[in-house]
C-alpha cells in the first residue's frame, strides 16, 4: 500500500550523513538492472557511514542481519528469501567492482568480509593477504592471526575480463544462470569457452545446458556451433 507523504520521514532527519561517490551516482547506477544490486550497493555506504568510514571492513553477517535491507527486500511478489536476495545483490556488486570481498580464515573459523572498493582498501586487501600488514581487530575470532585471501572473480567479473562488456542484457542472463546453475560450473564455463576462443554467452550457456543434460564429469568439451 502506498503511503501518504505525510507520513514519510523526511531525508534531512537522517543523523548519520551517507557519503556516495559521485562516479556511483552518475556512472554506475545507470547500468544496474537488478535492484537487489541497487538496494545492497547503498546498504554498503550507509552501513560504512555508520561505522568507522570506508576503511572500516563489513562482515557478511552483518549485512545479511541489517533491518532496514532486509525490510527493503520484503517486496510483494518476490519468492525468494531476504537472505538469497542480499547474496545475490552482494554477487553483483562484487563483479561490478562496487565492492570488495575477502575471506578472512582462521583454525576453527572462517568469514567473508566487504570493503567499498576504493583504492585504499585494495592496497590495504593486497597487504593483508601478503602478510605484510595485520587484519584489523574486528577480524579477528580468536588469538590466531586471521589468513587473509581475496576471494577469486565471480562469474560477471570472469565475463567482463574474458569475453566482452557486462551489458545489462548480459547481467540479467548471467543472473539467471546463477539460479540455474552451480556457481564454479559458470566459472569453469567461462574459462572453457576463453580455451577455445568462444567467446560468447550463447555459447557460455550451450556449456551448462549440456552439462546439465548429460552429466558434467563426463563432458570435456562441447563443441556446438555459437
Amino acid at each position: 500500500m502506498t503511503r501518504s507523504p505525510s507520513s514519510l520521514t523526511p531525508i534531512t532527519s537522517s543523523r548519520h550523513p551517507v557519503r556516495i561517490p559521485h562516479a556511483f551516482l552518475t556512472e554506475t547506477v545507470v547500468d544496474i538492472t537488478c535492484m537487489a544490486e541497487l538496494q545492497v550497493s547503498l546498504a554498503m555506504f550507509r552501513l560504512a557511514a555508520s561505522l568507522d568510514g570506508e576503511e572500516t571492513p563489513i562482515a557478511e553477517r552483518t549485512i545479511l542481519r541489517d533491518h532496514a535491507l532486509n525490510r527493503a527486500m520484503r517486496r510483494d511478489g518476490i519468492v525468494s528469501e531476504p537472505a538469497q536476495r542480499i547474496l545475490k545483490g552482494l554477487e553483483l556488486a562484487v563483479g561490478r567492482g562496487t565492492i570488495l570481498r575477502f575471506l578472512a580464515m582462521q583454525p576453527a573459523h572462517q568469514a567473508y568480509w566487504y570493503y567499498l572498493n576504493t583504492a585504499v582498501n585494495r592496497a590495504t586487501v593486497a597487504s593483508m593477504e601478503r602478510g605484510a600488514l595485520p587484519p584489523p581487530a574486528i577480524i579477528w575470532e580468536g588469538k590466531a592471526v586471521p589468513a587473509i585471501s581475496l576471494d577469486p572473480p565471480n562469474a560477471y567479473r570472469l565475463y567482463e575480463q574474458n569475453i566482452g562488456p557486462l551489458t545489462p542484457l548480459i547481467a540479467d542472463q548471467i543472473t539467471r544462470a546463477v539460479t540455474d546453475y552451480p556457481g564454479d560450473w559458470i566459472e569453469d564455463a567461462i574459462t572453457e569457452a576463453v580455451s577455445y576462443n568462444r567467446r560468447s554467452w550463447r555459447y557460455i550457456l550451450r556449456i551448462l545446458e549440456n552439462w546439465q543434460a548429460s552429466g558434467r564429469q563426463e563432458q570435456e568439451h562441447y563443441s556446438g556451433n555459437a
